[in-house]
């Protein structure tokens, strides 16, 4: 009994340890190859290149190169063209301790597209990891949308996404509050958190229809910021 009890748990390891191996055979080759199709239809190729500055943005990189908001401004531009793009515009540029951040929109419907990153030790621009890429359902890894939908909406209401988000705070950030400002991309929201004395402290998202709410803890301390009009 013993020994037949030793071969099963031998025979469960290898399966573990086989599984576990398929699934990094299969995450290397994505990488190796890039994965295609960050939006549908759009051309806008989530790359090999895009994951190597994404990778790099988390090496918590001390260095750090002076950029202005006018050269994050051009640099968008160049990425949106780049990307086949031309119809979405910036809307917001932040400036945080370890990156740019930077919201666009749709010029037609104004909702939300797409959310980028300018890291502050290379200037590389990339798609921003998190929501962006997980939860957008028109430009991210798992668009469901349409191209000629220019709307969408959601089971959770952008107040009850404020109250989701003060409720999470109120568990994980001690002293940070929600913003009452809520900007609607395809499938959740984005929203500031702000000091007790109302200044920005930085931003979560909370998905339109779960509720789950997920903190962007990867951009550093807050320093400026500066709307397009």
């Amino acid at each position: 009994m013993r020994s037949l009890r030793r071969i099963l748990i031998s025979s469960l390891i290898l399966i573990i340890i086989g599984t576990i191996g398929l699934f990094t055979i299969i995450f290397i080759g994505n990488i190796g190859t890039g994965i295609s199709n960050f939006g549908t239809g759009r051309g806008y190729s989530f790359c090999q290149e895009d994951m190597g500055h994404m990778s790099r943005s988390f090496s918590q990189s001390t260095d750090s190169i002076d950029l202005t908001f006018e050269e994050v401004e051009e640099l968008t531009h160049e990425y949106l063209e780049r990307n086949d793009l031309s119809e979405l515009e910036i809307a917001e540029i932040m400036e945080f301790s370890r990156n740019f951040y930077i919201e666009v929109h749709e010029v037609d419907s104004g909702i939300g597209a797409i959310e980028l990153l300018v890291d502050k030790s290379n200037g590389a621009i990339f798609p921003e990891y998190g929501p962006n890429m997980m939860w957008n359902l028109k430009y991210g890894m798992h668009s469901q949308i349409p191209l000629s939908q220019n709307d969408i909406t959601m089971d959770i209401s952008e107040d009850e996404a404020i109250r989701l988000a003060e409720r999470y705070l109120a568990k994980t950030n001690i002293g940070e509050l929600a913003g009452d400002e809520v900007e609607k991309f395809y499938g959740y929201y984005t929203i500031h958190t702000l000091t007790e004395d109302g200044d920005i402290a930085g931003m979560l998202s909370v998905n339109g229809y779960s509720g789950d709410v997920w903190y962007h803890n990867w951009h550093g301390l807050f320093i400026d910021m500066t709307e397009e009009h």
